[in-house]
């Protein structure tokens, strides 16, 4: 990555491992994909298939969320959804992940989760409104991918960004530098970052690399995207990359051949 220059004894940073492929990046906000699948199944199979060839049922955090899927689904019929009752407690509502529903969007006009039929212990969506339905109806149904994933590996910057770049590729690929799948993330700090804090809290090293570098002069993400925020134009020695903190403040600037866990980011 490196190359001493004989005229000048500075250090000059090599950019084609990094920047090939900067015009070819679109810029996006989420970090959630949602795939909708036309045929009919009951939850559970839905929940199967969702967890064997994505990452599982549909869930949402937030109207962000569900506005995207409305993108990948917006026919008026329903579709299932990852919510269902609680085993131990019908009268509590949780993710097919376990993770308890602390955003809904039930439809009012009937009073949903109004637990009309018996059974009624699983959830459909029709026109982003959520409504409980017996888990032995059919349905087609959303499935969802996240696009960010943290990786609880101790690795400098650079190693960071190559094992992020070699994710998912073919090793016969001729070029991996420009062909590759994932890539260290941009982070939209303006933005709802709540997906990315409950994402690091498992991380295993305080700091989390992101794909902020300082380069000649210079500080930018390595996927291509414009970098918004103002950084400080001289940042101390050797902090020339940036990462985003487990607890506390989202952002900071670090020493690049510190080892820490990371994210990878797909490209869309």
């Amino acid at each position: 990555m490196l190359k001493k220059s004989s005229s000048s004894g500075l250090f000059i940073v090599t950019l084609n491992f990094i920047f090939n492929h900067l015009l070819f990046v679109q810029p996006s906000h989420q970090y959630r994909r949602y795939v909708h699948q036309p045929w009919q199944v009951t939850w559970s199979e839905a929940q199967t298939y969702c967890r064997e060839h994505h990452t599982d049922l549909a869930t949402f955090n937030n109207m962000h969320e569900l506005d995207a899927a409305q993108s990948s689904y917006s026919s008026p019929l329903m579709c299932w959804i990852g919510l269902q009752r609680d085993n131990n407690d019908p009268g509590v509502w949780c993710w097919s992940d376990g993770r308890p529903d602390n955003f809904t969007h039930w439809t009012v006009n009937s009073n949903e989760p109004n637990g009309r039929y018996n059974n009624e212990n699983c959830a459909v969506m029709k026109s982003s409104w959520w409504f409980d339905v017996p888990c032995n109806l059919q349905f087609t149904f959303l499935c969802y991918e996240d696009d960010l994933i943290l990786v609880k590996e101790n690795k400098t910057w650079e190693e960071a960004l190559k094992h992020c770049r070699t994710l998912d590729m073919n090793p016969s690929s001729p070029n991996t530098d420009i062909n590759h799948l994932y890539d260290l993330p941009n982070i939209y700090f303006g933005s709802d970052n709540s997906f990315i804090k409950r994402l690091i809290l498992d991380a295993q090293t305080d700091e989390v690399w992101i794909g902020l570098r300082f380069l000649a002069g210079h500080w930018l993400w390595v996927n291509g995207i414009p970098l918004q925020e103002q950084l400080p134009a001289c940042p101390a020695p050797g902090n020339h990359c940036g990462t985003i903190l487990r607890k506390g403040k989202l952002f900071q600037l670090s020493n690049c051949l510190n080892r820490r866990n990371f994210m990878c980011l797909a490209r869309n």
